[in-house]
C-alpha cells in the first residue's frame, strides 16, 4: 500500500509540473554540440539503455534521476560523446565517421518519466538521447506513456530523437500458466493451443505493424523514425524460427535504417549488422563506476592480451555451456546438452593478429578456435581433434573444410598451435612445424569477427581445454624495397604488405615471379610502385601484368598499385582510374607528399583509394590532416617512418 501511495504521489507531481517542464526545459538551453567535421573514428560505438526513471531514492526497481546524472556525468568526463540515430544511419550506410568514444543513449518504453526526469540531466551535461516507444500508445490518455502531442515536442527538442519499438504491444497466446508470446514472434493460436493464423496472415500482420510503427511516429512528429528496438531482445536472429524471422527481418530492413535486436553487450563495431545491433541495459543498482566498468570490459581489445584472469574479469561472453579458468588453463564445457561456445568481448575488430595456444580435445571430441565469428552462418575456425587439425569456413548453410593437417600417429598430448592471421590469409604452424608451405586463404566474408572458443563431439561430455593462450594484435605495416631479392623477410610474420618497383615486371619477370611467390608465402601482400605513371601508363601496366610471361603469378599475387597523386593534375580522372582498377580486382594506395595533402584536403573529387601513404610525418593540429581523417578511414592511413636516407627499405605504419 505504501508503495502504491508513493507512485500515486509521484505521478501527481508529474502531471502538475508537466506544463512547466514543457515550457521551460524543452525550449531553453544550449543544444549539445556536435562538430561532425572533426569526427574521424570509424571503429564503432557504445549503446546503453534505460527503462523508466524515478525521483524516489528508495525505489530499487528503476534508475533514479540522481543515478542518471552521476552516470552520464561520469561518461562525459571519461570522454564519451553522444550521437544521434541519424549518425548511426550515416555510419553504416555511408561510412561517415563518429566521434572518439561515441555513445548512444536510449530510453525504452516511451514513458513520461524517462523524458521529464532525464531532460534536465541531458541539458545540464550536454548529451543527446533517443526515445523508443510503441506507436499504439500515442493515442488516448495514459499517465505512463507519452502521447502524440507530447511526442511532437520531444521530437522538436534538440536533445532528443524519437524511434520505434513497434506499433502493437499486445501479448499473444496468453495461458493460465502464464505463458505468452510477443506480437511479432508467434502465430496466433486458438483456445486449444493450435495455430489459428496462417503463415501468409502472419506475414501480412508483420508488414502492417512495421508500417504503422513508422507512420504513427511520422504523423505525430513530422519526422519518420530511423531506429527500431525489437522486443523481446535476443530472439530475432537467435531463437526465432526461420519462417517467422524472415518476414520480420524483411519488413525491418525495408522500414528502418538501424535496429537494436540484442542486449547484453555495449559495443557495436562497423562490422556489426545495422539491423542486429546490441545495447547494454543499465541496472537499477549500478553506480557510475559500475557502468564505466561494464562498458570498458566490452570495448575492443588491442595489442597483447593476458588470459590468466580473463574469466574473473568477464572478458568472455558465454553463449552456451560454461568457461572456467585455472591458472593458464581455460576449459569450455557443455551445458543443457548444448556445445560450449564463448566469445572474447571486444575482439570483433581484429584484422591482423597472432594466436598461440595448446589445445586439449576430448578423445572423441574437438576443440574449436574461432579466428573470426560473425554469426552461426559466417565464421572461420580451427578444429582440433586427437588426430588432425582442420581449417573450416562457413558462409551460409554449408560448412567447408578448406585445409587439413593430419597429426603423426604417435602424437600424444595437447596440440600446439601458432596461427598468424593477416587480413584474409592464415599462416598456421602445428607443433612448431609449418602446416602448409603457403598461407591458407580465407574469404573476404570472414574479414572481421569475434575470437571465440568452443567444443563439440560425438557423445557428451563436449569439453576442451586451452592452455597458454596468447593473442597479439598488430597494425598494418608496409615495406618498400628497391629490389625484391634484397628484401629482408626476417620480420615477415608481422609484415602485411610489400611495395615493389615497377621494374619487377620487366627486368626479370620469371625470377621476380619466383621471389613474389616466396614473399606471398609469408602472407605478405604485394603492391607495385608506379612513381611516374599517368592513367594510360597504369592501364598499360595492368595489361602487361595480364599477358606477361609470368602473368598467372603476377595476376594472382599482385594486390594493387601505388600511385603518386602529384602525377595526376586532374583528380577526377584519377578517381575514374581508381574505380577502373577496383573493377579489375586491384587495390590502390595513393602516395601523398606535403603539397598533395593540402591539395587532397581542398578537393571535392570523389576519390576512393583503399590506402593513403603519407611521405610527411603525422601531425596533431594540421587542419588539412583533420579534414582527411574525417573523409577517409584513419586505419587505412599509413605514415612513412623516418630512417636513414640510404636505407634499403622504407617503412609505412599506422600512427598510434
Amino acid at each position: 500500500m505504501r508503495k502504491f501511495i508513493r507512485y500515486a504521489i509521484q505521478y501527481a507531481i508529474l502531471g502538475a509540473v508537466a506544463f512547466f517542464v514543457y515550457q521551460t526545459t524543452f525550449t531553453r538551453g544550449t543544444p549539445p554540440a556536435r562538430d561532425r567535421a572533426a569526427w574521424s573514428q570509424r571503429d564503432g560505438f557504445v549503446a546503453i539503455s534505460y527503462g523508466g526513471l524515478t525521483v524516489d531514492e528508495k525505489e530499487n526497481s528503476l534508475v533514479t534521476k540522481t543515478q542518471l546524472r552521476q552516470q552520464l556525468a561520469a561518461l562525459a568526463k571519461a570522454g564519451y560523446t553522444a550521437v544521434t540515430t541519424a549518425d548511426l544511419r550515416d555510419f553504416y550506410a555511408s561510412g561517415k565517421p563518429l566521434p572518439d568514444k561515441a555513445l548512444y543513449v536510449m530510453f525504452e518504453g516511451g514513458r513520461k518519466d524517462s523524458v521529464l526526469f532525464s531532460q534536465p540531466v541531458l541539458q545540464e551535461i550536454g548529451l543527446h538521447a533517443s526515445l523508443y516507444l510503441y506507436g499504439g500508445h500515442l493515442t488516448g490518455w495514459n499517465r505512463f506513456f507519452m502521447r502524440a502531442d507530447e511526442i511532437r515536442k520531444v521530437a522538436a527538442n534538440p536533445y532528443w530523437d524519437v524511434n520505434s519499438m513497434g506499433y502493437h504491444s499486445e501479448l499473444l497466446n496468453v495461458t493460465r500458466e502464464g505463458r505468452y508470446a510477443h506480437y511479432l514472434t508467434a502465430l496466433r493460436t486458438g483456445p486449444d493451443g493450435q495455430p489459428a493464423e496462417t503463415q501468409e496472415a502472419f506475414d501480412a500482420r508483420v508488414a502492417e505493424d512495421f508500417r504503422l510503427a513508422s507512420q504513427s511516429i511520422a504523423d505525430a512528429t513530422g519526422i519518420p523514425p530511423l531506429g527500431y528496438d525489437f522486443q523481446p531482445a535476443n530472439t530475432l536472429g537467435v531463437s526465432l524460427p526461420a519462417e517467422l524471422a524472415k518476414p520480420v527481418e524483411e519488413a525491418l530492413k525495408a522500414t528502418f535504417p538501424v535496429a537494436f535486436t540484442r542486449v547484453g553487450e555495449a559495443y557495436n563495431s562497423r562490422e556489426s549488422a545495422p539491423h542486429a545491433l546490441t545495447r547494454l541495459l543499465v541496472g537499477p543498482d549500478w553506480t557510475a563506476d559500475r557502468l564505466l566498468l561494464e562498458i570498458e570490459s566490452r570495448l575492443p581489445r588491442s595489442r597483447y592480451l593476458d588470459f590468466s584472469d580473463s574469466v574473473r574479469q568477464g572478458l568472455w561472453q558465454v553463449a552456451s555451456g560454461d568457461i572456467t579458468a585455472e591458472g593458464q588453463r581455460l576449459t569450455v564445457s557443455e551445458g543443457d546438452g548444448k556445445d560450449p561456445f564463448a566469445r572474447l568481448r571486444g575482439s570483433e575488430g581484429f584484422e591482423n593478429f597472432l594466436c598461440q595456444v595448446k589445445v586439449e580435445p576430448t578423445p572423441k571430441g574437438a576443440g574449436l578456435i574461432y579466428l573470426r565469428y560473425r554469426d552461426a552462418g559466417s565464421f572461420a575456425r580451427i578444429q582440433v581433434t586427437p588426430d588432425r587439425v582442420l581449417v573450416q569456413e562457413k558462409n551460409g548453410t554449408s560448412l567447408n573444410t578448406i585445409f587439413q593437417y593430419v597429426l603423426p600417429l604417435d602424437h600424444d598430448g595437447p596440440v600446439d598451435l601458432d596461427a598468424c592471421v593477416k587480413a584474409n590469409r592464415l599462416l598456421l604452424r602445428v607443433d612448431d612445424k609449418n602446416a602448409s608451405p603457403y598461407p591458407v586463404p580465407l574469404t573476404t566474408d570472414t574479414s572481421r569477427g569475434f575470437f571465440a572458443l568452443g567444443a563439440l563431439g560425438e557423445k557428451p561430455p563436449h569439453n576442451a581445454a586451452f592452455t597458454d593462450l596468447r593473442l597479439t594484435t598488430f597494425p598494418p605495416r608496409w615495406l618498400q624495397v628497391a629490389d625484391i631479392h634484397d628484401a629482408a623477410l626476417g620480420e615477415a610474420r608481422t609484415l602485411t604488405t610489400m611495395i615493389l618497383p615497377s621494374t619487377a615486371l620487366t627486368a626479370d619477370p620469371v625470377g621476380d615471379a619466383a621471389a613474389l611467390v616466396a614473399v606471398s608465402a609469408d602472407g605478405v601482400s604485394v603492391f607495385l610502385d608506379l612513381p611516374e605513371a599517368e592513367a594510360a601508363q597504369v592501364l598499360d601496366t595492368v595489361a602487361f601484368v595480364e599477358k606477361a610471361p609470368a602473368a598467372m603469378v603476377f595476376a594472382k599475387l599482385l594486390r594493387g598499385f601505388v600511385l603518386p597523386m602529384e602525377a595526376f593534375p586532374d583528380l577526377n580522372a584519377l578517381s575514374v582510374l581508381v574505380k577502373t582498377l577496383a573493377a579489375k580486382g586491384f587495390s590502390v594506395a595513393l602516395r601523398l607528399s606535403e603539397a598533395s595533402v593540402a591539395r587532397l584536403a581542398a578537393s571535392d573529387a570523389p576519390l576512393t583509394p583503399d590506402w593513403l601513404l603519407f611521405d610527411v610525418p603525422p601531425t596533431e593540429d594540421d587542419p588539412d590532416m583533420a579534414r582527411l581523417k574525417n573523409r577517409y578511414d584513419r586505419s587505412r592511413m599509413l605514415f612513412r617512418i623516418p630512417g636513414p636516407a640510404d636505407a634499403p627499405a622504407v617503412t609505412y605504419e599506422v600512427k598510434r
